[in-house]
């Protein structure tokens, strides 16, 4: 029997706890599907922490079956939204929630009709609604949240759920992350509150994506022992699976640009064989939403088609890195992301003086059409891109290189967005790992540029992404077409 030592509730010394933490779910918020959310985070906590989740579904919205669960529970969870839970049931619900652990997620503040005290009386919060969907949310560490338990091991979070009006909560309230969005502000995110012996955790977060993320789980699973008065007992994380180096090469097709005596540039091609073993293909940036609607639409056609080739490469022993700047906190624990952690430090190179002229285009204006409005929106990585075991995951250039060095990496294939600013700019783009002596090369029918048509030269999105490949062929290295690097990859 696993024995793991607590701390209970109320009492000064160490208690000894021989049993898992048992909890009791409370789902019924239909808009948001909250029994598809709690299913994953079921999914985890059993596989990660010792426990024993009871989910206790709304089948109607005047009806939860099974309460009586309740009575054995260690802590409870409530994500619910405006049921009419009434009678006996609500009086349970009502008296269990004021005395009993609780940790209360998104719509919970709101979460039973007859019942809507139960936001000021015991979460300490003040809901007044919500501010429109598009921006994402970043969150913001408070001090007192930096050496909190709930909060321990949490990377970090960003959301494209809608912010929530929750300013000002309880002045007995503890206050351990606020969320901010580009156009709305800032407002309360997490919080605790202790009275009469009763701990309650509450967050504004809580839709499907968010349980997906690694970060935004691992705080509720803290909160959940927190509540409890436990230390949370977590399994080991799986091994990080060991990448073999395949034999053989592949051949395929390059685009290039070479300079001429008179100074003029003259496109050629060369046919190029590389070994699978010292070749990855890295994906830049391909957010789930991007700065404005067009580019977001542009991506999310490119995404099913990128995965393919991605797929193809994979099973060939190609390793892929996945690149999606400011997200790291979603796949916080994931093997590919402690892969690229794990990869031992290697000093770079001096970085090599090569020529860098202006861009062909001017993106100045960040990009997007006039009538498109630009905010912050991405969250992770497009979901139509899978993510294996076998693969890296960083957004950090020096990693990225300690990864490619561990691995032997010598040749990198570059695919996603944008043309003229992350390809480029990122520590782990383009011209940062030539600079460092890597032959780079771009997959030019799986990028898109970052380009408004109504600025200069004043031509079409497309012929500005044509435009900077040209330069990327110029200074930084050949491109490719997806089609030809698949049909060059040996059988395997």
């Amino acid at each position: 029997m696993r024995i793991a030592v607590g701390v209970i509730l109320g009492l000064s010394s160490l208690a000894v706890v021989a049993e898992p933490l048992k909890v009791c779910f409370i789902s019924g918020s239909f808009e948001y599907d909250s029994d598809t959310a709690l299913t994953i985070f079921q999914e985890y906590l059993e596989s990660g922490y010792e426990v024993e989740v009871t989910m206790l579904s709304a089948t109607d919205w005047d009806t939860i079956p099974g309460l009586d669960a309740l009575d054995a529970c260690d802590v409870t969870l409530l994500y619910t939204r405006r049921l009419t839970v009434d009678g006996e049931d609500l009086e349970r619900i009502k008296e269990h929630v004021r005395t009993k652990p609780i940790v209360a997620v998104r719509t919970a503040s709101h979460g039973f009709q007859h019942d809507l005290a139960f936001d000021a009386e015991v979460l300490g919060g003040n809901y007044r609604g919500h501010f429109g969907e598009g921006p994402a949310q970043e969150v913001r560490w408070m001090p007192a949240g930096r050496e909190h338990p709930i909060l321990e091991g949490v990377g970090p979070m960003r959301s494209q759920e809608s912010l929530y009006r929750t300013e000002p909560i309880a002045e007995d309230a503890t206050l351990l992350l606020r969320s901010v969005t580009h156009q709305d502000g800032a407002q309360p995110l997490a919080w605790t509150r202790e009275r009469d012996g009763q701990r309650v955790f509450y967050t504004s977060l809580g839709g499907i994506g968010d349980f997906e993320g690694a970060s935004f789980r691992r705080k509720v699973a803290n909160a959940l022992f927190w509540a409890a008065g436990r230390e949370p007992v977590r399994k080991p994380l799986p091994a990080i699976t060991e990448r073999t180096r395949p034999e053989g090469e592949f051949v395929f097709p390059v685009r290039t640009r070479t300079q001429g005596a008179d100074g003029e540039w003259v496109e050629g091609s060369e046919v190029i064989t590389l070994p699978i073993a010292k070749t990855a293909i890295l994906i830049c940036d391909m957010w789930d939403k991007h700065w404005c609607r067009y580019a977001s639409d542009r991506v999310d056609e490119m995404a099913p088609r990128m995965d393919a080739v991605i797929r193809a490469a994979r099973d060939a022993g190609m390793l892929i890195v996945h690149a999606p700047s400011s997200t790291m906190g979603f796949y916080q624990d994931s093997i590919p992301r402690r892969r690229a952690q794990a990869a031992p430090t290697v000093e770079p190179p001096p970085a090599l003086d090569i020529s860098d002229p202006p861009l062909p285009i001017d993106d100045s204006d960040e990009g997007c059409p006039d009538d498109d409005q630009q905010y912050s929106a991405w969250s992770r990585q497009h979901a139509a891109i899978g993510i294996e075991d076998v693969d890296g995951l960083s957004d950090d250039g020096g990693e990225v290189f300690n990864l490619f060095a561990q691995e032997g990496i010598e040749h990198i294939i570059y695919m996603g967005v944008h043309t003229n600013m992350c390809i480029l700019n990122r520590s782990f783009a383009i011209r940062q790992m030539t600079r460092w002596g890597k032959e780079c090369y771009l997959v030019r029918d799986m990028t898109d540029s970052m380009y408004n048509p109504a600025m200069p030269p004043f031509v079409s999105r497309d012929e500005g992404t044509e435009l900077v490949v040209q330069h990327i062929e110029k200074y930084w290295g050949p491109s490719l077409v997806s089609e030809d690097l698949v049909s060059g990859l040996p059988a395997r």
